[in-house]
């Protein structure tokens, strides 16, 4: 084991799943020399190569894929022997309370939320329904240990909360395939002149309800919602109806059915998501989900990124 770095075994496993080298330098948070350069030295010290590269595909040699296997036993291993730490040293239940907007359907939370139930069985999730502008003031009172949205304006220095931006999505349409503008590789928001269109109701978010009315009234309309709703997954299949086009971001329509397909709007400030959480958080429960939160995050901003 020596000269073996946890960190390179990681990154390893991650290139193992991946076997792609700018994907996996993405999920890492490092650039793609650096992943190269870790997982050569992780080959010398091992004494075997791990992948076979042929300039074009990645693959495990037989080697890498025993270690692979073998790690996976050991990371699994290595999570519960943290958990049982933890309990160890204390009595209190584990909760996680979390402030965000069900409708908004972030991709990257259940998967974050599975993992960490596999390592906390006994886990115990709350959410809260609130937006960003909500959430500041809920974690100074200690109602949530971490909120997820997309933030009108960033906390005011000094307040005692950290904000941290984890994933950027377009602006999208969702159409019918037969739809006028489905052909489009992007649409403009005059292009919505006239359309039905679906979005959320005002209350659920009402900073990014106002920041679709007012670009569309610089375009020289008024918005002509026919429907508003609470539940995205209404509104897509409304869409797929014909009643008329959906708006949103495009994190929350990242597997639409058959039949109905998404368009990025031009012109519109991509919708950035925060994580935000107090200063100086020491929970180590809430440090763990919240570097969860973040790996899923890349993983659906890596999905996004090649799809718009």
């Amino acid at each position: 084991m020596r000269g073996i770095e946890l960190r390179q075994l990681r990154y390893f496993s991650i290139l193992a799943q991946e076997l792609h080298f700018r994907k996996a330098a993405d999920l890492a948070f490092i650039t793609q020399p650096a992943l190269s350069q870790q997982i050569s030295k992780l080959e010398e010290t091992v004494g075997v190569a791990l992948f076979l590269r042929d300039g074009r595909k990645v693959e495990l040699t037989a080697a890498g894929v025993m270690l692979q296997q073998e790690l996976d036993k050991m990371f699994d291993q290595l999570q519960r022997a943290l958990r049982l730490t933890r309990e160890a040293a204390s009595e209190r239940e584990f909760r996680l309370s979390i402030g965000m907007v069900e409708y908004t359907n972030l991709p990257f939370i259940p998967p974050a939320l599975m993992r960490m139930q596999a390592a906390y069985p006994g886990l115990k999730v709350q959410r809260h329904e609130m937006h960003a502008g909500l959430q500041a003031e809920a974690l100074g009172k200690d109602v949530i240990d971490v909120g997820i949205g997309v933030p009108v304006v960033m906390p005011a220095g000094g307040i005692g909360v950290d904000a941290r931006p984890i994933l950027s999505g377009p602006w999208v349409a969702v159409l019918r395939d037969d739809h006028r503008l489905a052909s489009r590789e992007q649409i403009q928001v005059e292009d919505l002149m006239g359309e039905r269109l679906i979005f959320f109701e005002r209350q659920v978010v009402p900073h990014l309800y106002d920041t679709l009315v007012g670009a569309c009234r610089r375009a020289g309309f008024t918005p002509n919602f026919v429907y508003e709703t609470q539940q995205a997954q209404v509104g897509v299949a409304m869409v797929g109806e014909g009643v008329g086009v959906m708006l949103g971001a495009a994190y929350i329509f990242t597997a639409p059915p058959s039949g109905v397909t998404t368009r990025p709007i031009a012109g519109m400030e991509p919708l950035l998501v925060h994580m935000f959480t107090r200063s100086g958080e020491s929970d180590a429960l809430v440090q763990e989900f919240m570097e969860m939160v973040a790996e899923e995050a890349r993983r659906t901003q890596v999905a996004l990124d090649a799809r718009y």
